[in-house]
């Protein structure tokens, strides 16, 4: 045989091998590609109106052009840490809770991360008494010449011997006890508390039982609408919670690139309903009322929006009042009146909560930092 003809024989037989190793490999990468693609991230979110926000990322398509396939999965509050700790196929991969929930939980779940803080519920509670009372409001002590910090103290002061309605073991109570701090009182000495949920809370109040009550932003609401007067509001009260998203430290170890874009959506979301708060406010009620058979309007929307709460819209506001020291809504204030609450006055955690490896925002912070700027 010629000894070109053998030559060429054999390139192209290397050829061909080339060829099919290259095809093999391109077939892999594709299917690895649509593994990816088809992957989706369980997203656990609470029906009413600030832990919902995340679903208009949904709406407007923002997840997928960030190349994410998203799925909420609607929850209620407590619901979240239960399938965020989940082996089970209700199973969520990060979700809307707070600092509370976080310290409230470790013990159980040291996998839990509080991973970054999106709002802060700074003026959401509001401690709730009769017109007609004997309590004076913060405004009424403030309007008598008092100072703010004099008017907290004695707001505080006048719950000796009282009687506040609230949720045991939750944010709102955590409330009335960093007022009875305030108030040089001991609060399971010199205040009794009557352990109901939000809305049977209101129904007893409103029906002349107890002093004072506390609930969510709904029952506020409704209170005010039957003549009740707020007392004392926000972070009056006591450092405010900050809510944000939760998940697990395994998820942060395999998709980290992928929470930071849930993140750079987030920011998109707040700066758009800034922008068309009319918009979203429609949209978001319509989508609520859907999937919870509640009659809230548009109007109730508004009345919360960076009112109620705050939604810091930038990195930079972020640090400004989150993560320095100096900000109205520091984080670490927070967190350790969580720890005085639960560890220290109702002793449902074994010991308090160290901060480190557990609320990771700062670190987060630069990372994202360095997403925005590509």
């Amino acid at each position: 045989m010629d000894a070109n003809i053998l030559k060429n024989g054999v390139i192209m037989k290397k050829k061909k091998i080339y060829f099919m190793i290259f095809v093999c490999v391109s077939v892999l990468i594709v299917g690895c590609n649509t593994d990816k693609e088809d992957k989706k991230i369980n997203y656990g979110i609470s029906p009413f109106p600030d832990t919902y926000m995340p679903y208009l990322g949904k709406i407007k398509g923002w997840y997928a052009e960030e190349g994410l396939s998203v799925d909420f999965k609607i929850l209620g509050w407590t619901e979240i840490q239960e399938a965020l700790s989940s082996s089970a196929n209700d199973r969520i991969d990060l979700g809307i809770n707070n600092i509370s929930s976080i310290v409230a939980t470790n013990h159980k779940n040291p996998e839990l991360i509080f991973y970054y803080g999106n709002n802060t519920f700074d003026n959401g509670f509001a401690l709730m008494m009769r017109s007609n009372g004997k309590l004076k409001s913060l405004e009424q002590f403030i309007n008598s010449g008092l100072s703010e910090n004099e008017a907290i103290k004695k707001v505080g002061k006048q719950l000796k011997g009282k009687t506040i309605i609230t949720t045991a073991n939750t944010d709102m109570e955590q409330g009335v006890a960093a007022l009875a701090k305030k108030g040089e009182l001991d609060f399971q000495k010199d205040i009794k508390i009557i352990n109901l949920n939000p809305d049977d809370g209101l129904l007893a109040f409103l029906s002349g039982t107890g002093d004072a009550y506390i609930g969510g932003i709904p029952q506020r609401n409704k209170a005010t609408e039957h003549g009740m007067t707020e007392m004392i509001t926000g972070f009056s009260l006591g450092p405010p919670p900050i809510n944000g998203i939760v998940t697990t430290k395994s998820f942060i170890e395999n998709n980290e690139e992928s929470l930071l874009k849930i993140l750079k959506v987030w920011f998109k979301i707040v700066n758009y309903t800034n922008d068309n708060l009319d918009e979203v406010a429609e949209l978001m009620i319509s989508e609520l009322n859907k999937k919870t058979g509640s009659s809230m309007k548009a109007s109730d929307f508004k009345k919360f929006w960076n009112n109620y709460e705050h939604y810091p819209n930038s990195l930079e506001a972020i640090n400004n009042e989150i993560l320095s020291p100096e900000g109205k809504n520091y984080w670490k204030h927070r967190w350790d009146d969580c720890n005085k609450y639960f560890y220290s006055i109702k002793k449902v955690i074994p010991k308090p909560v160290e901060a480190e490896k557990i609320f990771i925002m700062p670190v987060t912070q630069k990372k994202i930092s360095s997403l925005f700027r590509e």
